[in-house]
């Protein structure tokens, strides 16, 4: 912040000199001093990159966040779903697990049932043909009891049979869920970690946000010394109304008209708006006049050259003053053509345009200054 201290001392200084010493030494003072300023100069076109990129920065973070909220919003949807799908995999899943345990229970009871009626039937076989005859009342009794004892034995087969179709349609429909389970697990992971991932990535983002707010929070105070530097330019022009050669041009009467410095559209007009670098609300103290690089300036109207240097935020600057309290200011010019102290007509050349101090690109910052004071260059045909 060293230079920025030492910007508001030469201009203090400027104020302070031009009331109080010799006309020869205030030319040595301001040689001085424009050499500080000159020297300053490319610190200015450091801080002009800086704001730019910061501006951009800003930008792409914010647009990176939108993009990030909604990319959180998408996953988060689908693991909404995923977990829901997951819970009712998981329900079924149980249910076809519980079912196989009754079916494996009820198999194990069938198979038991039938070994038992093997062996009985094995022991049927196993007595004489004699002996079964001889048990029975008559042939039909003895044909009702082998039939009767070979249909147990079949239905307990088919039972069996139909049980083991059961557990195994079971099973696989078990192993399918199980399968299913798994899938849908190794997805809600896989989502869970995206979404963390994601909200790593914003949270970092948003951090970096802060970090670019604060640093404009601290171009924002660069502007507002800026401003007070314009209101320097406002006392500078007062005191230079109080020397000997001020207040002849002070005495002198304004002709009461101004010529268009330059040819071109009004892109910016006086009064607030917000500032086209810093992206806050400010007040526009003059006109931007629109123009090609290296357009020449015109003197707006007769007058003495009391200011033609580098100014911050203003850039290479012109000041001229008209007599009677009135001034103009020439800003943001690529180069000057004239110097302090220099009688110069209405039309004539002063400057050329251009982008320096804090301009987005080439044209003209025109002010006019009543008593030092801005006042809106409308009200005199512009």
């Amino acid at each position: 912040m060293g230079g920025w201290r030492g910007i508001a001392i030469v201009v203090a200084l400027l104020t302070l000199l031009m009331g109080g010493l010799p006309q020869a030494d205030k030319q040595q003072q301001r040689q001085q001093l424009q050499s500080q300023l000159q020297s300053l100069q490319g610190k200015m076109g450091a801080l002009r990159s800086t704001i730019n990129e910061k501006k951009q920065q800003e930008r792409k973070v914010r647009r990176d966040i939108a993009e990030l909220d909604a990319q959180i919003a998408s996953v988060s949807k689908r693991l909404r779903q995923t977990r829901a799908e997951l819970a009712y995999a998981r329900k079924r899943q149980a249910e076809l697990a519980k079912k196989l345990e009754v079916l494996t229970a009820r198999l194990k009871r069938r198979a038991e049932l039938l070994a038992q009626r093997l062996r009985s039937a094995y022991k049927y076989r196993s007595i004489s043909v004699l002996t079964l005859i001889s048990g029975a009342r008559n042939l039909q009794e003895l044909s009702s009891r082998s039939y009767a004892l070979r249909q147990i034995v079949k239905t307990d087969r088919q039972l069996l049979d139909q049980v083991r179709a059961d557990q195994q349609a079971v099973a696989e429909a078990k192993a399918e869920m199980d399968a299913v389970v798994r899938r849908i697990s190794r997805l809600e992971a896989n989502l869970r970690a995206e979404e963390q991932e994601l909200k790593d990535a914003q949270q970092e983002k948003k951090e970096t946000l802060e970090a670019i707010s604060r640093e404009r929070a601290l171009y924002e105070r660069q502007l507002a010394i800026l401003e007070a530097e314009s209101q320097a330019i406002a006392r500078r022009l007062r005191a230079l109304m109080e020397t000997g050669a001020g207040r002849a041009r002070a005495d002198k009467r304004w002709s009461g008209r101004f010529i268009r410095p330059v040819s071109g559209r009004i892109t910016s007009g006086y009064g607030m708006r917000v500032h086209p670098i810093f992206k806050v609300r400010r007040m526009h103290t003059g006109i931007d006049i629109s123009a090609p690089h290296g357009t020449p300036i015109r003197a707006a109207d007769d007058g003495v050259v009391v200011g033609a240097g580098y100014i911050r935020g203003y850039g290479n600057t012109v000041i001229i003053d008209h007599g009677g309290g009135v001034a103009t200011l020439y800003a943001h010019c690529s180069a000057i053509l004239v110097s302090e102290g220099q009688e110069v007509k209405r039309g004539q050349t002063i400057a050329r345009v251009g982008s320096t101090g804090y301009a987005t690109g080439p044209h003209l910052h025109f002010e006019v200054r009543i008593n030092g004071d801005p006042v809106n260059p409308a009200e005199y045909g512009f």
